[in-house]
């Protein structure tokens, strides 16, 4: 084995080493306010493809099919028999799925643990395949650096480590960019096309969303006609149809192999995700409640808000390992010297700002949710930047200071900048996406599930658990995963209708009731329930990063004063 083949391994295992405790440990230890929906879905694709029932796998607009075959890998590897009992297909919504894994000795949280971990191998398999890629672009050092940045941010890891859409689709479109970089301009072999649709492919059974990439490649593409070379205009055109034509074809060819829903109902399957994903885009709302696109009614929101809502998102949950290696990103394509770089290097940095910039634009202007997790492909692609200008700094200062120039220094420059990153992170754990820099007044994902499960495991500790009720704001999974006890939900909707005579029954029928300030706060249908609270010392407080999240009462020690305050 020559060199290269050997420092081209040292690297995949230098890299490995950086990213895969972060990754595995503990990831058990939180269920987010979405997962118990995708953990459901999951075991419904499960079922329906064990039944032959291929017209019945598709499950929102996302279409989150790569996340259902995760879960469905997770039941094979924990609960096969899941498949023969003749139970049906569960209701997202409600707790029936965990009712039936009880009553057959199983328990949810143990589906999650495999399937995050099924995941995780996934991701780290994506990181590898990136690295291959971008060291074929960039020198290898810096292409170290970036993947490790990227797989170790704060953010990107507090999501990847869930079992969710938002680290697999980020892999995905990192790759899918990188196969095609290489393709374009590195080596024309055909594998890297292929690699690059495919990875297209998935990213789309994954997310709508990564739609994005098919303008970034039609820009690649289309700036690649006005390049000064041999070829004719002519004879440009055709490769670049020809180059578009293979890529969407493998990614098509992955699309229907990967989702047995498109074997049998492809214009159901189609509609479902494309039509619902424009409809809640533009129009704020599924097709069910819209009811059909009606580009007229289309409204994006006015001005600037949306996209800077999600730069200051951003910029608050990034690290300033992220904004040193992105200073020096810029101050490299700002260089006299930019014009005897590499030419890969030079377009790999535009392109991958321009991927982040767009998916940040989507969802920006778009009408729908706007939670923070849906640009973590923005975050991934900065991360990336930054690392790649992290390491062209180094080779400036490696030139000139001759003391530097050593194999040993670049391979510790990018373990300390990597132990740094993750470092600025650690305190957050487990919940790594609740990070915020120094300069943030606040991070941009709170109230997302985190400190529930503390509440679950402070009221199991106690005895007799089992026989506990307990009365749970956001509790479906979050909650009811870890508690071995009966879990009810306070619905939102209870709130939202200001229905306090059924909040009141049932919180008097419970022996506990378990409220979430950190996300209850920012709700204006919540306020009367919080008020009525006020001044009420609770039994159990949960604080976590110094801000009260959890509030838990004994139902018996709750004053008639409060209820007083809620029938009114």
């Amino acid at each position: 084995m020559n060199k290269t083949k050997w420092n081209l391994i040292l690297t995949i295992l230098v890299l490995l080493i950086l990213i895969v405790p972060s990754h595995v440990i503990g990831n058990d230890q939180v269920v987010t306010v979405d997962e118990p929906w995708w953990v459901i879905s999951g075991s419904n694709y499960y079922y329906a493809l064990t039944h032959r029932d291929f017209a019945n796998t598709i499950y929102d607009y996302h279409p989150a099919v790569t996340t259902t075959w995760v879960v469905t890998a997770g039941m094979l590897s924990y609960f096969p028999e899941y498949r023969g009992f003749g139970q049906g297909y569960f209701d997202v919504r409600k707790p029936k799925f965990e009712e039936f894994m009880r009553e057959n000795g199983k328990e949810a949280i143990e589906l999650v643990r495999n399937s995050r971990l099924i995941q995780t191998a996934l991701l780290l398999a994506l990181a590898l395949l990136s690295l291959y890629l971008l060291q074929l672009l960039v020198d290898r050092n810096s292409a170290l650096l970036a993947i490790a940045l990227a797989m170790t941010g704060p953010f990107f890891l507090g999501h990847s480590r869930l079992l969710n859409h938002e680290g697999m689709l980020a892999m995905f479109v990192l790759a899918s960019f990188f196969g095609m970089q290489v393709y374009l301009n590195k080596n024309r072999k055909l594998v890297y096309l292929l690699i690059s649709g495919a990875a297209f492919g998935l990213a789309q059974l994954t997310k709508s969303s990564s739609i994005v990439v098919v303008g970034v490649l039609g820009l690649i593409l289309l700036i690649g006609l006005f390049k000064r070379d041999e070829k004719a205009v002519g004879g440009k055109l055709w490769d670049a149809v020809k180059t578009f034509v293979i890529w969407f074809g493998a990614a098509a060819l992955v699309y229907i192999i990967l989702w047995p829903g498109m074997w049998v109902a492809p214009d159901k399957m189609l509609s479902g995700v494309y039509g619902n994903a424009f409809s809640y885009a533009f129009q704020g709302a599924r097709l069910d409640v819209t009811e059909e696109l009606q580009p007229s009614s289309f409204s994006l929101v006015s001005g600037l808000d949306g996209i800077f809502q999600y730069v200051r998102s951003w910029v608050a949950s990034s690290t300033f390992i992220t904004w040193l290696g992105l200073v020096f990103a810029v101050l490299l394509l700002a260089s006299k010297k930019m014009d005897r770089t590499p030419a890969p290097l030079k377009s790999t940095l535009v392109y991958l700002a321009v991927l982040a910039g767009l998916f940040i634009l989507m969802f920006g202007v778009a009408q729908g949710r706007n939670a923070a997790h849906y640009i973590t492909s923005s975050y991934v692609a900065f991360d990336v930047i930054a690392g790649i200008g992290w390491g062209n700094f180094l080779l400036w200062a490696q030139k000139r200071w001759a003391v530097l120039d050593r194999v040993y220094v670049n391979i510790l420059a990018v373990v300390v900048l990597t132990l740094v990153q993750i470092g600025v992170g650690l305190p957050y754990y487990p919940y790594y996406f609740t990070y915020k820099n120094p300069f943030a007044n606040t991070a941009s994902t709170l109230g997302y599930g985190e400190g529930l499960a503390q509440a679950a495991e402070y009221l199991a500790a106690k005895p007799n658990s089992k026989d506990i009720q307990a009365y749970v704001y956001s509790g479906m999974g979050t909650f009811s995963f870890f508690f071995p006890g009966e879990t009810v939900v306070l619905k939102r909707v209870f709130l939202v209708d200001d229905d306090m005579l059924t909040i009141t029954t049932e919180m008097r029928s419970a022996d506990y009731l378990v409220l979430y300030p950190i996300a209850q706060s920012r709700l204006a249908e919540s306020h009367n329930l919080l008020e009525a609270f006020e001044g009420v010392v609770p039994e159990k407080m949960i604080v976590i990063n110094e801000m009260e999240y959890i509030t838990i009462y004994r139902v018996a020690d709750i004053p008639d004063a409060v209820y007083k305050k809620l029938d009114k």
